[in-house]
């Protein structure tokens, strides 16, 4: 994910994530219509932002409305602000507030990003192209795949950010190293009676932290599904005792809550001296060093 500026004195950018900047058209890795890219709030902000149009193309909602109805409520609502923008006409106050904006921000669905082009000269960035996608699938299983169609996106400057993928971190447990996650049908990891994942490993790094909420819940209602046809273990586990003596004999310390609340406290103070709520720590060896490790 990143963000591309145009040269058209900054009302030109396009941003390849799901935060929005000023654009003529904004992409995001496999944007879908149905996904979610930001919380309702955030939307309804964007939608009426001071000196600012949004422009959605309605032939990228087309059939939308079908796709959306057994959608969870986040999403679903969501999903139904972005159909209206995108397909009905503004009232007249609307009408007259977007015709006087100076700036415009955009979405640009079932883009994915594949290559920064460069100017003539090769010193700069001249565009972003972007590959054309389609949906395939249903329900959780719906995936964008290139149609082998491109299109460039001008712009004179790109940022890249940190991004995120899941990595497996246990021989037993399958895992899909091309979309960096576990392979599931409903919650259930597959192949492995009795395992569940839920959140991005699950999905993939994309919503918001109610979309992660509401993923999470039906991966619980799987469980207690399970739990109630007996498909589960039954009888005595060790849990956590097994679990501290199996990293014990590896060396391996684990950070317990108390050792959460000093790097909370020690964040907080270093925070008031530079007037701010906190100050992150951001080195695992420092961290340590501070529960003395």
């Amino acid at each position: 994910m990143g963000l591309a500026l145009s040269k058209e004195g900054g009302r030109g950018v396009s941003h390849l994530g799901w935060t929005l900047g000023w654009s003529q058209g904004c992409s995001r890795p496999n944007l879908l219509p149905h996904s979610p890219l930001s919380t309702l709030k955030e939307l309804r902000e964007m939608i009426q932002l001071p000196g600012a149009r949004p422009l959605l193309d309605p032939v990228d909602f087309l059939g939308l409305q079908d796709r959306i109805k057994e959608a969870p409520r986040p999403r679903k609502r969501l999903t139904e602000l972005l159909l209206r923008t995108a397909t009905e006409k503004p009232g007249v106050e609307e009408a007259a507030r977007q015709a006087l904006a100076s700036r415009a921000w955009g979405l640009r669905f079932f883009r994915s990003p594949q290559q920064v082009l460069p100017s003539p000269d090769g010193q700069r960035a001249a565009g972003i192209r972007l590959a054309v996608t389609r949906l395939e699938g249903d329900g959780e299983a719906t995936r964008a795949v290139p149609t082998g169609d491109t299109e460039d996106l001008p712009c004179g400057l790109v940022l890249s950010s940190v991004g995120y993928k899941s990595r497996p971190i246990d021989p037993s447990v399958p895992f899909d190293s091309k979309l960096g996650v576990i392979p599931h049908m409903e919650g259930r990891v597959v192949d492995v009676p009795g395992l569940y994942c839920s959140g991005w490993v699950k999905r993939g790094p994309t919503g918001v932290i109610a979309t992660t909420m509401t993923d999470s819940f039906l991966t619980g209602q799987m469980l207690l599904q399970d739990l109630k046809a007996g498909r589960l273990p039954s009888g005595p586990r060790p849990g956590y005792v097994a679990i501290q003596a199996l990293l014990s004999s590896r060396g391996v310390w684990p950070v317990s809550f108390s050792d959460w609340e000093k790097l909370d406290a020690e964040e907080v103070s270093r925070g008031q001296g530079a007037g701010k709520p906190r100050e992150k720590l951001v080195d695992p060896q420092e961290m340590l060093q501070l529960l003395g490790r």
